[in-house]
């Protein structure tokens, strides 16, 4: 009851300053919210003036078009609207970019992620998954999101990695870095993932709701940082043998002119099949390239109903090959699923935020407050909003054993 108090009194001096500018439309707005909310004397005592005041304007000037009337009545809300947004998103920015000076201001990995140095492996990747939804630069509108993102990425590979750790901890630098006369750490090339492949690792999807498939791209690192560790450790030990005085001479073979080389013929019999193989997937490219995998209305080729499995939105695919392409319950499907609902909500939440808008308009217009409601975040863009932690929560879930 007295927190409906405390905002009818905001909404009448809100109304007070409006008429001080003449600007009865929002006075009458505001006023009738305060009714609503805590009815008042002093609110009943305000509507009365404006009535007044938009009475005795009418009588004193000729009435304009109505189209004219309604565009001179909302310009003065629409645009204080726009301006209260426009300092709160100038606060939010400015909020983010000390943030992110922050960040980068930190000397200790540790301090990046916000962790004690005796987390372990779950607290790091709680921590990193926290901030690097936060800080993503297609989240975060900072100027140095990027840069912010980029050194929490490096700190939790660092940290996540028991032999990376153990040389951080005992000489205050990661493994496979060299350090520049700015004092800036850069990683030699091909020994951690890039920021976008790992944060797609772990989440299992694009942070554009674009359909970007690189399913593989934490294996094809992991094995690749682990073919370079074994390559460096087999270059290190004929690097030992060839230096010691007691290394056997190398064998030399010759080759004889003339004498048949099986090696030719085995490698002729592997390149063919890899040849038709490269023809066959490039022909297939060919002819479907411009086939949508899914869309929103049936046709001939789209002719198989589905439906996303968390929001149950509706689309349809080919009923022919979609199952192979992305099969039940596999990493694919639930990454197309996002995609699907993705598009789906954007599209709704933009129609849902053109059509409260004109009939606010429309309320406004005619001297009348518009529910509350109407100037509400619409349902569909919160559902767009959540998408992300409601998809890694669903992913955790299938995930966890048990």
């Amino acid at each position: 009851m007295y927190a409906n108090h405390d905002e009818a009194t905001k909404c009448i001096a809100i109304a007070k300053a409006a008429l001080a500018r003449d600007d009865v439309a929002k006075a009458v707005k505001f006023l009738m919210k305060a009714e609503s909310m805590f009815p008042t004397e002093e609110a009943k005592t305000l509507l009365a003036l404006c009535k007044r005041k938009a009475q005795s304007a009418s009588r004193s000037t000729p009435s304009p078009p109505s189209s004219e009337a309604s565009a001179g009545r909302t310009a003065p809300t629409s645009d204080s609207r726009e301006a209260a947004e426009g300092a709160r998103a100038t606060a939010r920015t400015a909020a983010l970019n000390r943030e992110c000076q922050q960040i980068l201001s930190y000397k200790s990995y540790y301090d990046v992620l916000g962790v004690s140095r005796d987390a372990n492996a779950d607290d790091i990747k709680r921590a990193y998954k926290k901030l690097a939804l936060k800080y993503h630069p297609d989240k975060n509108p900072a100027k140095r999101a990027g840069e912010a993102f980029n050194k929490i990425s490096d700190a939790f590979q660092c940290l996540s990695d028991p032999d990376s750790r153990s040389h951080y901890d005992r000489f205050g630098s990661e493994r496979g870095t060299t350090t520049h006369q700015t004092g800036f750490h850069r990683h030699q090339p091909n020994t951690f993932m890039t920021p976008e492949a790992l944060f797609e690792a772990l989440f299992g999807m694009s942070m554009h709701g674009q359909r970007q498939f690189h399913r593989n791209d934490y294996q094809h690192h992991h094995h690749q940082h682990s073919h370079q560790r074994q390559h460096q450790r087999s270059s290190a030990y004929r690097r030992s043998t060839t230096s010691s005085p007691s290394a056997s001479p190398r064998r030399h073979t010759t080759y004889t002119p003339g004498a048949a080389n099986p090696q030719i013929g085995v490698s002729f019999a592997y390149v063919v099949p890899l040849l038709v193989m490269l023809f066959l997937m490039l022909l297939t490219g060919f002819f479907n390239r411009d086939t949508p995998v899914y869309q929103f209305t049936r046709s001939s080729h789209h002719n198989r109903m589905i439906s996303t499995r968390l929001n149950g939105v509706v689309y349809y695919v080919d009923g022919n090959t979609f199952d192979r392409q992305f099969p039940e319950n596999s990493t694919a499907r639930v990454q197309m699923e996002y995609e699907v609902d993705y598009n789906y909500f954007h599209q709704k939440c933009q129609r849902d935020k053109h059509d409260n808008n004109k009939k606010a308009y429309d309320y406004i217009s005619r001297m009348k407050a518009p529910p509350k409601e109407l100037h509400e975040i619409p349902v569909s863009c919160r559902t767009r909003d959540q998408l992300r932690e409601a998809y890694v929560a669903y992913i955790n879930r299938r995930t966890v054993p048990g």
